[in-house]
């Protein structure tokens, strides 16, 4: 039995009636005359025609044949084709489709066409090129005869692309976002009235334009910048700061371009005409290498006087002191030199934020690893009424970024209401309206954060110490600028009694990012104490383990449960703690599985269930190296038991089995069982937890007097 609701056979003709009317009700203001003729003249085609019509239209392929276009629910093709044709629904293929038709036709078909035709084509081209070759050196009317079978291309494909740019706010070519919300496959946030999210049609087609450019972009060649930038001055004004974003993003795009191939004055022009720091920056990096100092030092302290941004501001003084200034290094390399060093054992190489949150809570610090999260979801929290509830603050039910915060318009289009919130942190009477949310709203999805387990809880706690007035300042930030400075804050946040701290980890060669040295400023500025560690690693003969082992009702973590678990916490070489629970896997233990492992269901009626032990266990394992024999497969079905509890579960590993392999090659196996027998290890009760976790044990110290002698040794 199928999982999903089946859909009737003209589902798409019901998702294309839908959008339409929502298009036509939503952007009155903003249709024009080809729009409304178009809307018109479909509703008078037959309803098999309709359908034909938009069957064609969410297929990628440019041209059709009538075999191309077999489906059940829609009867003599023939004739539908001929009432679209009649009506300007359809057309036959015409020379205009050339180049759209060669790039549907596989690779092998284009050489085909071009040995038949004496093209000279290589086998280091790209498909492309084939294409353009074939299109150089082979007429249409030539190659379009060689099909015995007449063409069909669907009509209006710019109208139907704006049409669902309009809904969507994005360039798409087909209803299946439609097709996977009434499928259960994607989930949407309906409301009883929705908000247009352009403003005018001049903001529509310019932002519609824009985006085409930029798309055509991504894989283009330089052919293709070449004729983009020579059509650029034909493109649509930037007459809304929507749509100058859009434009300002090419022009850099463009410009990128022509510095890559090294034709600086065209690189200046096409960033002269962006807005974008970015793009400054760009310039002021060329015309230095060019030698022409009055322009960078008139650009650069143009930037300083009036900054866009921190970013900016950061670039701008940076670039003015080092080159003017004669500072030999940068604000960011002083910035990591400056920053606190930490050690950690190399177990935790690829967890640097995990190694840097050990260091902290030994010295007796609360440590998260927030990231991006805290500050949008406490933003979220304090208006989620404005940002989700009023009505038309989404533009369509497949959105989920508030319309208020497109352009930054948030701060003014709530005032009074920002400001009674500011007040309200600034005096720390905020929590109660948070706490209200959280009762009301915790666990909805939006698009501005999202929840963790015990948000509520760091929230309380991270309002009841943090300084209040640099709170509110970070908070109006994001008001006036929110799609700025969401991103881009330290990885991890420290609670103490009174105080708390922002760290920005980074690990052996990673590098500050100037984003993330400007949300160090901004913090700082605002009141907090924030700064960047540094973590080096390297084996520690400190360094706690606890050596685990399970046994589960089968192999698969996905599908089967955990039955029981050992654990031998060790430090120095010396057992220091052992932890051992039978677990109620709450469903059969098949009978081979008893036979392996002794363990039966009557063993394991009574025994907690892992929801009653998962506790117990993870303050077991806080601050240590996870180790097992075969580490992944351990790992693997503790993660999914934490998982079900939506739990996190992240530890540093290490395998006896590769280490092993690692430190004493040329064994004949390397299974528990056969290495206990080389070595001399008890293993009384095999495929028992606890006793194979002492066993994996025996073998930890093994490898670690290795890993510890060859540091020594060096």
């Amino acid at each position: 039995m199928s999982r999903f609701p089946v859909l009737p056979p003209t589902y798409y003709h019901a998702h294309f009636s839908e959008m339409l009317a929502f298009v036509r009700e939503v952007y009155a203001t903003v249709l024009g005359e080809s729009e409304h003729a178009f809307i018109a003249a479909f509703e008078g085609l037959t309803l098999e025609a309709q359908c034909l019509f938009i069957r064609m239209s969410n297929r990628k392929r440019p041209v059709f044949s009538v075999a191309d276009l077999v489906y059940a629910e829609i009867s003599e093709i023939e004739w539908r084709l001929e009432e679209l044709a009649e009506s300007g629904f359809a057309r036959h293929a015409s020379a205009a489709d050339y180049r759209a038709w060669l790039d549907t036709l596989t690779r092998p078909m284009l050489e085909q066409i071009a040995r038949d035709h004496d093209i000279a084509v290589s086998r280091q081209w790209s498909k492309a090129q084939v294409a353009r070759a074939v299109e150089a050196g082979l007429p249409f009317d030539d190659f379009s005869a060689a099909f015995s079978h007449t063409t069909w291309v669907p009509g209006h494909r710019e109208t139907v692309a704006f049409l669902l740019y309009l809904y969507f706010g994005k360039l798409s070519d087909n209803l299946t976002a439609f097709t996977l919300r009434d499928l259960g496959v994607v989930s949407v946030r309906g409301q009883a009235a929705y908000q247009a999210r352009f403003i005018s049609r001049e903001e529509a087609l310019g932002g519609h334009a824009y985006t085409q450019a930029l798309k055509s972009l991504k894989s283009a060649t330089p052919e293709d910048y070449q004729r983009l930038a020579e059509q650029a001055g034909l493109l649509p004004e930037a007459t809304t700061p929507f749509v100058e974003g859009l434009r300002d993003r090419l022009m850099h795009d463009l410009g990128r371009f022509f510095e890559r191939q090294k034709d600086t004055d065209q690189a200046i022009g096409f960033y002269a005409q962006s807005g974008l720091f970015e793009s400054q920056e760009r310039t002021i990096r060329l015309l230095h290498g060019r030698g022409e100092t009055e322009r960078v030092l008139a650009l650069l302290e143009s930037m300083l006087d009036a900054p866009a941004h921190d970013e900016a501001f950061l670039f701008a003084d940076d670039f003015y002191r080092r080159k003017f200034g004669k500072k030999r290094t940068s604000a960011f390399t002083d910035l990591l030199r400056d920053g606190e060093e930490i050690s950690a054992d190399d177990l935790y190489r690829g967890l640097p934020e995990l190694a840097a949150i050990r260091h902290y809570e030994a010295q007796g610090w609360t440590a998260y690893h927030v990231e991006n999260g805290l500050w949008p979801a406490l933003f979220g929290l304090l208006f989620w009424d404005e940002l989700f509830e009023q009505p038309g603050s989404l533009a369509s039910e497949f959105d989920w970024m508030p319309q208020a915060l497109k352009d930054n318009r948030f701060a003014a289009l709530f005032p009074h209401v920002v400001a009674e919130r500011l007040a309200a942190l600034e005096t720390g009477r905020s929590w109660p309206l948070i706490a209200a949310t959280l009762a009301r709203c915790e666990g909805r999805e939006n698009g501005v954060f999202g929840w963790w387990p015990g948000l509520g809880d760091l929230m309380h706690d991270f309002l009841n110490v943090a300084p209040s007035k640099a709170v509110r300042d970070i908070i109006a930030g994001l008001c006036s600028d929110f799609q700025s400075l969401r991103d881009g804050f330290p990885d991890l946040l420290l609670i103490g009694p009174d105080s708390v701290r922002f760290i920005e980890v980074k690990a052996e060669g990673d590098q500050v990012r100037r984003h993330q040295l400007a949300r160090l400023n901004l913090l700082r500025q605002a009141g907090f104490e924030a700064g960047i560690v540094r973590v080096a690693f390297r084996p520690d003969p400190d360094q706690v383990y606890t050596v685990v082992d399970i046994e589960t009702t089968g192999g698969q973590a996905a599908y089967e449960r955990v039955t029981e678990i050992g654990a031998v916490k060790i430090r120095n070489g010396e057992i220091i703690d052992t932890w051992q629970s039978l677990i109620n896997p709450e469903r059969r233990i098949p009978a081979f599985i008893t036979e392996l492992t002794g363990i039966s269901n009557e063993m394991v009626r009574d025994a907690p269930r892992f929801v009653d032990i998962a506790d117990a266990f993870d303050a077991f394992l806080k601050g240590t190296v996870f180790v097992a024999h075969n580490v992944n497969f351990d790992y693997g079905f503790l993660s999914a038991e934490y998982r079900r509890l939506e739990r996190p579960f992240r530890y540093p590993k290490l395998c006896t089995v590769a280490s092993m392999r690692r430190h004493f090659p040329g064994l004949a196996a390397y299974g528990l069982a056969p290495l206990s027998r080389e070595f001399g290890i008890e293993l009384k009760n095999h495929h028992r937890a606890l006793s194979d976790a002492m066993a994996a044990a025996e073998l930890l110290k093994m490898v670690n007097e290795k890993r510890l002698s060859a540091v020594t040794a060096s």
